[in-house]
């Protein structure tokens, strides 16, 4: 099987998240979440998505178990649910990242958005670490498709 046939194969798992995902769109409520974003009306304004699109992507990524709701309630309100990323949520959030710094580096026209240390407000940036501890360069990874057992 050649690479080209690899990563358009159905068992690919880049094809498999992107479809189960859904729309682009869905990252950028993805993005929102991971920035802090719980109720629906704020996705609507963060995002600058219509109402109807919020809610089909809200609705996907809760039931792919990426947000789970939590109720809550303003003094005088009715309750009402938030969405807040479940630790399956959380997983997807470097993804996020990576494709937020390539962007800040290769399509820095709105200004760069950050990821920093929750603590200490220091910049961070992903890398490609071996299940040994060895940080690797971009240049030395390379895709390769599963191979066959047996």
């Amino acid at each position: 099987m050649t690479q080209a046939s690899i990563l358009t194969a159905s068992g690919c798992s880049v094809r498999k998240t992107l479809e189960a995902l859904g729309p682009l769109s869905s990252l950028l409520v993805l993005r929102d979440a991971a920035e802090g974003t719980r109720r629906f009306e704020d996705f609507v304004v963060s995002t600058g998505l219509n109402e109807a699109t919020v809610a089909a992507r809200l609705k996907r990524l809760l039931s792919l178990g990426i947000l789970t709701k939590s109720p809550y309630a303003d003094a005088g309100k009715r309750t009402r649910d938030e969405y807040v990323l479940t630790a399956t949520g959380n997983e997807l959030v470097p993804v996020v990242v990576a494709l937020m710094q390539w962007g800040d580096q290769h399509r820095p026209d709105d200004g760069p958005m950050r990821a920093v240390d929750r603590s200490t407000a220091e910049p961070v940036t992903l890398r490609y670490v071996s299940d040994t501890g060895r940080v690797v360069s971009e240049q030395d990874v390379v895709l390769i498709g599963a191979q066959p057992l047996g």
